[in-house]
């Protein structure tokens, strides 16, 4: 079956896939032509029946998804936007750049000042068309660039001018990466938006990186909500209640109406991966393997409760932001095969193994002693913080919160009833206690990690003398002499 993937840019892709497939085969093809790796920020859009933004769940069959004749339009669109520093791959970052440069055109993206605007339309001039030139037909290109961003006015188009001027000499590459870090301090950026019914009035609820945010008619910001203060997202038909905790410790919940059932689902769809996403150091279980079944299945399931028949997952996050930057790096350093033994008849896939290959030898310089000692001491800070207490960032972990089992100290597990990470329900408290490592003369020794990775060095006056004091009675103690006495 073929399908016509549209990009950012408009370009239209045909792949192939099986119809009774999953989508995941379709969106593979579409990343092998492009040449990405880093998948896990993007998607594949499409409309529902009455016209509704849909993404495609890619662990889904297509023909559960799909609907009306061959071929099936998809589009190509970033799901997460990640801070620019965090893309590796340069097919990436022109990906998300050309998805930018439509949300400013569609005013999905607005610019909060009149210079930041100025820098932006300068940026993408000089991405599209170069250095500032004055001939007089590219002054008219402002305007175009400006569609949808502000008015062309004469005072505007001087000081885009000015701008562009002093871009003189800027690759394209670096123009795209400075629009990219300009759009992301953006307050709305990498938020989409959904209808609904609240409180009898049609809001837009835009969700986000950091939370959820409601806007009247007039997209004006009503109220803001950060995930750390939302415990809990229901879904029932076309209806969402968001379940959120008040500053002074109170709870309420927040219902909204979307206008069909497939809305209300991908509403939910939304906060929960976004929430995922960004704010989780994994994909918790209860989220990958939630699903939902229709009526045939429902039924056969009653006589085999491991039948996939009318299974649908409702989510198909993978990974989190962290650990989809480390997957995408992984992938990249692998040993790229030999390019002469490599074979194509098309000259623009030649073009991306060669770049491709080029980034993934980028970061093969042999390091000095100096910077590996500084490596060392980066590790062990990471190693540190990772066994202190993310609750009070004082004390080393030493419980286990059951069932999620994640970790802090014992003191902060007994005053908690729902987990800070995961916001599961603290059913009970395990103490767990650090290794031990052994040492030479067959005694074991506990380890404290805030002891390690500080030097006696690092400590001034009486802790100076107290550890070196600590060092000669330990010595005494290890000495003949003293050894005698004791027998």
């Amino acid at each position: 079956m073929e399908y016509l993937v549209t990009l950012p840019n408009s370009i239209v892709l045909n792949v192939s896939a099986d119809f009774k497939g999953k989508g995941q085969e379709c969106m593979d093809q579409v990343c092998q032509k492009l040449g990405i790796v880093e998948q896990d920020y993007f998607g594949l859009m499409y409309k529902g029946r009455n016209g509704e933004n849909l993404w495609l769940n890619l662990r889904n069959l297509l023909e559960r998804q799909l609907f009306g004749p061959p071929p099936y339009r998809l589009q190509l669109r970033v799901k997460f936007f990640v801070p620019p520093h965090s893309l590796i791959q340069p097919a990436t970052r022109r990906l998300f750049y050309e998805q930018i440069k439509t949300e400013l055109a569609s005013q999905k993206l607005v610019c909060e000042s009149e210079e930041q605007m100025k820098s932006v339309v300068a940026l993408i001039a000089q991405s599209e068309n170069g250095n500032f030139d004055k001939k007089t037909h590219q002054l008219n290109l402002y305007k175009n660039l400006m569609t949808g961003i502000a008015e062309p006015t004469p005072e505007v188009i001087h000081g885009i001018v000015e701008a562009h001027t002093e871009l003189f000499g800027m690759s394209q590459e670096s123009a795209q990466y400075k629009l990219l870090h300009e759009a992301s301090v953006m307050q709305n950026y990498g938020f989409e938006y959904h209808e609904a019914g609240y409180c009898n009035e049609t809001i837009t609820i835009g969700v986000g990186p950091t939370g959820v945010c409601l806007y009247n008619t007039n997209m004006e910001l009503l109220e803001k909500m950060e995930f750390m203060s939302i415990t809990r997202a229901d879904h029932f038909g076309k209806t969402c209640v968001l379940k959120v905790m008040n500053d002074n410790g109170t709870r309420r919940e927040i219902p909204f109406r979307l206008f069909t059932q497939l809305a209300g689902n991908a509403f939910y769809r939304s906060v929960t991966e976004m929430h995922s996403f960004f704010c989780c150091d994994t994909v918790n279980n209860k989220v990958s393997t939630q699903f939902s079944r229709d009526l045939k299945g429902t039924l056969a399931s009653l006589f085999n409760a491991k039948t996939t028949l009318g299974l649908d997952f409702v989510f198909d996050i993978k990974r989190t932001s962290r650990e989809a930057y480390d997957h995408a790096r992984r992938l990249l350093h692998q040993p790229v095969p030999d390019l002469d033994l490599v074979t194509t008849d098309d000259d623009d896939d030649d073009d991306t193994l060669i770049s491709d290959k080029d980034t993934l030898h980028c970061d093969t310089e042999v390091m000095s002693t100096t910077e590996k000692c500084q490596v060392l001491e980066d590790t062990l800070e990471k190693i540190e913080d990772s066994f202190t207490c993310c609750v009070c960032r004082d004390a080393e972990i030493s419980a286990a919160m059951c069932p999620c089992g994640h970790l802090t100290c014992y003191d902060c597990a007994k005053r908690l009833s729902e987990c800070p990470l995961c916001r599961d329900e603290i059913k009970a408290v395990q103490r767990i206690y650090l290794p031990t490592i052994q040492s030479k003369d067959d005694t074991c020794a506990s380890i404290s990690l805030q002891s390690v990775s500080k030097s006696p060095r690092h400590y001034g006056g009486q802790a100076a003398k107290k550890a070196q004091c600590q060092k000669s009675k330990k010595r005494k103690m290890e000495s003949p002499e003293t050894v005698q006495g004791f027998i």
